[in-house]
């Protein structure tokens, strides 16, 4: 099973993971424009920063499996229950192992990381950390907790992915971004929208 787009066809495996980064950035349009809302521009500034950072970041998957991990303790450090920590982690190896045989794994173990993949492993966490944050913003549930799981997963996967299926880096840039930015924007309006109608009912 594939999606077609013109002459590239991505599998289930990598629409999953982008349909979960989808969601994740949807998340981060809707926070940024109840920021908005209120004025606080420099919370703004950072989570935007942040996100098109990630845009950049998460493609590389160099950290990936660092920010499943801090999504896991953020879980736990925000809802002190251990049962939507476990939530959290089986969902992220579930889909791990779902998406492993579209995965070319080179450990490399003589290769330092640059500056550039320390930064884009710091990002990602960062990023991720901060998703985390924002969904547990909402009461804490089995569902909040699988959302995590599922783009924890993504961002571990989605870079590896990329390369499983030999991409051009230009193509990627220009696949992840789009999808990306679509989303941060579709977040923005929806929740823009939402307000706009609120006002409008209160008014009346």
């Amino acid at each position: 099973m594939a999606l077609k787009i013109g002459r590239l066809e991505i599998g289930y495996r990598l629409l999953i993971s982008l349909t979960a980064i989808a969601i994740a950035y949807g998340w981060v349009g809707s926070q940024l424009s109840t920021l908005f809302r209120f004025g606080d521009y420099l919370s703004i500034g950072f989570l935007f920063m942040l996100a098109v950072a990630g845009t950049f970041s998460i493609p590389q998957s160099v950290g990936g499996l660092l920010a499943a991990i801090a999504a896991v303790i953020t879980v736990y450090w925000q809802t002190s229950d251990l049962t939507y920590s476990l939530i959290t982690a089986g969902v992220c190896l579930g889909m791990y192992l779902l998406g492993f045989q579209d995965v070319r794994y080179d450990p490399a173990p003589e290769k330092k990381l640059s500056i550039l993949e320390i930064s884009a492993t710091l990002i990602t966490i960062g990023f991720m950390v901060q998703m985390s944050l924002l969904i547990l913003q909402t009461p804490s549930s089995w569902l909040t907790s699988t959302a995590i799981g599922a783009i924890a997963a993504a961002i571990t996967l989605i870079g590896r992915q990329f390369a499983y299926i030999d991409l051009p880096q230009k193509m990627i840039w220009q696949l992840f971004g789009g999808v990306t930015i679509s989303s941060l924007a579709i977040g923005f309006a929806i929740r823009a929208i939402i307000y706009a109608t609120t006002k409008v009912i209160e008014l009346i």
